[in-house]
């Protein structure tokens, strides 16, 4: 019994150690937050690296950073004309073993016609509204568009991130989908035109459209609703539900999928 009492004690205390010297180097940094200098020309930003971003409308425009030193020291920030780029230096600038913090930036914008993240953060947007957006979403990050009265919405996704876009008041949105991205849309558009490759997939349910062109390749899936028209080709072994029900339907099958009409 007392080899047992001696050989635990033995063991909990390195262990102790151990567990108090992982709690030391993963004891989370002080926070601090930079003011980094923007003018109201900006209505395209770019984001690289890993953070989360937050764009939103207001009259005057500002840009704030949030993270630890060692993180905002390796975040740049640049403005060439009407773009803005905040990279994040080092593949794992802004990792944290077991927490999700890393950089938050937060962006106020009177305007807004691009977004494109490289990250494998979170990208928010809402409460703009104009002409063109134009939204480009790469690596494993994941971006929120909210309020999207724009007349026109162009939106490509590409590698494993996910998209969605609400409150869609518009007359045109087309996408193009690659890699094993999702899409979500909700709202309302006269038109929708989507290309679908890869293993990418299109939940477009809830977004009322009158006509709808998909081209679906790839082992990807899609659901529309589709009120007046839908054309629709498919080749490989994707599948299209469509809800609506259409007067106007034609349809192209070259492979293994199939459509859907409810």
């Amino acid at each position: 019994m007392n080899h047992l009492i001696k050989l635990g004690a033995a063991i909990a205390v390195p262990c102790a150690l151990f567990c108090a010297a992982i709690g030391v180097a993963e004891a989370a940094p002080e926070t601090s937050s930079e003011t980094r200098p923007i003018d109201a020309r900006v209505v395209r930003v770019k984001l690289e690296g890993v953070g989360d971003l937050r764009i939103r409308q207001g009259a005057t425009p500002a840009l704030v950073l949030t993270g630890d030193a060692r993180l905002l020291s390796r975040t740049t920030t640049s403005q060439k004309g009407d773009t803005l780029n905040i990279e994040t230096e080092g593949r794992n600038a802004g990792f944290s073993f077991g927490r999700s913090s890393g950089l938050q930036a937060e962006l106020v914008l009177p305007n807004l016609q691009a977004v494109s993240s490289e990250s494998v953060g979170s990208t928010v947007v809402s409460g703009f509204a104009g002409e063109t957006l134009n939204i480009n979403l790469d690596g494993a990050g994941s971006m929120y568009v909210s309020s999207s009265e724009y007349r026109t919405i162009k939106a490509s996704l590409g590698g494993v991130g996910n998209l969605k876009i609400q409150g869609v008041n518009s007359e045109h949105v087309d996408l193009s989908l690659g890699g094993a991205g999702y899409v979500t849309l909700s709202g309302r558009s006269k038109n929708l035109r989507a290309e679908l490759g890869g293993l990418g997939g299109l939940d477009a349910q809830a977004c009322t459209v009158e006509a709808v062109t998909l081209d679906l390749s790839g082992l990807g899936n899609a659901t529309v609703n589709a009120q007046r028209s839908a054309n629709l080709a498919l080749s490989g072994m994707g599948s299209v539900t469509v809800f609506g029900k259409p007067a106007n339907r034609k349809v192209a099958l070259d492979g293994l999928g199939k459509v859907n009409w409810k």
